[in-house]
């Protein structure tokens, strides 16, 4: 399905609703609790959302206003997030590793009046700062374990959130609906704040066009279909896990399945065999790395008959990599060798099911693609920045190259300038930096983004490397006007 800048735009509010009148009763998410896994059909996650934005109103949120979130990947947390989107607010996630004084900073920057944390630990650090935020009004807690009796006049309990949410639903229903009829595409929806690498963080400013907008652009090179599946682990204040767990997923409807912890993500992927998976680099080489532990305790006898299969994986990707034909003798062996070994060795990962994955976050070793192309897994790679919605160029399902990261999306432009710096347009480019228009006009020049790497010197090689590389590929620039420093 192609995009363009010209298609018919919705707010984030519209998008949701518009799934949860197609899909209802259907599963939106699952979480696993007690050993079970419980799921929340998409009428739940919307009922749950306009309880917490209508609460929220009725404490005084007003359109444009901050709400700050920390927490784990949860239910909780993506219904906190589109709560506060259909109120008209900006949700604002902060990174559960973060020390207090990071928390205090981008609560304090970001003029949060609401602070929702998942835990005791998450609110220990709020009372760090607590007298130095005076913007902040009420903090929310969702997980009471260790906080039973608990007593703080500006600490509620998220059940409690909810009960005031239904009881506001009950006597004024239209309150919240009114509410997102007032927001428009160009309103912000979130801010990401990033890492802050060259100075203190920055409030990324992303509108419901950029997001609505990017959600359907990833189709393209991530088709997806209501009967997908997802595991969510990445961060989801990231905009990379945020955009798969939240805006492409209200977007096509498919289910979103959380992790219990960091440390159960091997096993709930077995458990789920999701159909489609996201992922850093270094996750990806955690599963390598475990392949290779494994063969290496394996007997002499299945060590012989998995060499003898990855080389003929290896040979056929290969192939298939540099868009050369496939052999049909080696098509033949192929598929013996993924009868015998590769697909059993899927089945241990939870990768069977899975039709595509997606390496970013950071430049992937070619040789880590090329592993998993050569056992049967689609993983692709993707280029993009938090603020270009993530996603600037993206290979293309069956069209992979090694030392390319795809093409641009359908309706982004990319030039390489004549310093070597990567320059996008695209509708995914966001506004620009949260109280800081000295940043935005450095970064945003005449509606072209320049997505600044000079700090990142190795890595900013390989990554324009690829991006000219690409274009080239895809014939969407002459090379002449490419330059490679």
């Amino acid at each position: 399905m192609g995009v363009n800048s010209n298609m018919n735009l919705e707010t984030v509010p519209q998008v949701f609703k518009r799934t949860v009148k197609r899909y209802g009763d259907r599963v939106a998410m699952r979480k696993k609790e007690y050993g079970l896994w419980h799921d929340i059909s998409w009428d739940e996650y919307y009922r749950l959302a306009k309880y917490v934005g209508s609460a929220l109103i009725s404490m005084g949120l007003a359109k444009g206003d901050c709400v700050s979130i920390i927490g784990e990947n949860c239910p909780e947390w993506v219904i906190i997030d589109l709560g506060v989107q259909g109120a008209g607010g900006v949700a604002v996630g902060v990174y559960t590793t973060n020390a207090w004084s990071q928390v205090e900073y981008v609560v304090k920057d970001s003029e949060s009046r609401f602070f929702f944390v998942e835990n005791e630990e998450q609110l220990d650090k709020w009372l760090q700062f607590r007298e130095n935020v005076p913007s902040l009004e009420k903090v929310i807690v969702w997980d009471l374990e260790g906080l039973r009796h608990f007593k703080d006049p500006m600490v509620m309990t998220y059940d409690d959130l909810l009960e005031m949410g239904r009881q506001i639903v009950e006597k004024e229903p239209n309150l919240y609906e009114q509410r997102t009829e007032q927001i428009n595409t160009e309103d912000l929806s979130v801010l990401i704040y990033t890492s802050g690498t060259t100075g203190p963080p920055k409030g990324a400013m992303l509108t419901h066009k950029n997001v609505t907008w990017m959600a359907q652009a990833v189709h393209g090179p991530v088709p997806l279909t209501p009967s997908d599946e997802l595991l969510s682990f990445l961060p989801l204040c990231h905009i990379f896990q945020r955009l798969f767990s939240v805006f492409v997923h209200i977007n096509y409807g498919y289910t979103v399945n959380f992790v219990e912890s960091l440390d159960t993500v091997t096993d709930n992927m077995k458990e789920i065999s999701p159909t489609f998976g996201i992922a850093v680099p270094r996750i990806w080489e955690k599963y390598l790395s475990a392949i290779y532990i494994r063969m290496s305790d394996a007997t002499r006898f299945k060590r012989l008959v998995y060499y003898i299969a990855f080389k003929i994986g290896q040979k056929r990707a290969t192939l298939r990599l540099n868009f050369r034909p496939v052999p049909f003798y080696l098509e033949g062996l192929y598929w013996l060798a993924y009868s015998a070994v590769f697909r059993k060795l899927k089945e241990r990962l939870g990768f069977e099911r899975m039709k595509v994955a997606v390496s970013g976050g950071a430049p992937i070793a070619p040789d880590v693609l090329h592993f998993f192309h050569s056992i049967g897994l689609n993983l692709i790679e993707g280029y993009g920045q938090t603020e270009g919605t993530a996603v600037t160029t993206a290979t293309i399902l069956g069209q992979s190259k090694l030392g390319t990261v795809g093409t641009p999306l359908a309706g982004v432009e990319v030039r390489i300038a004549e310093d070597g710096e990567i320059v996008v347009k695209s509708p995914g480019v966001f506004k620009g930096y949260f109280k800081n228009p000295e940043a935005t006009a450095e970064t945003i020049k005449d509606g072209w983004m320049w997505e600044r790497l000079m700090k990142m010197d190795i890595s900013r090689s390989r990554i324009v490397r690829r991006i000219s590389l690409s274009l080239q590929e895809g014939k969407t620039l002459p090379p002449s006007t490419l330059k490679i420093s």
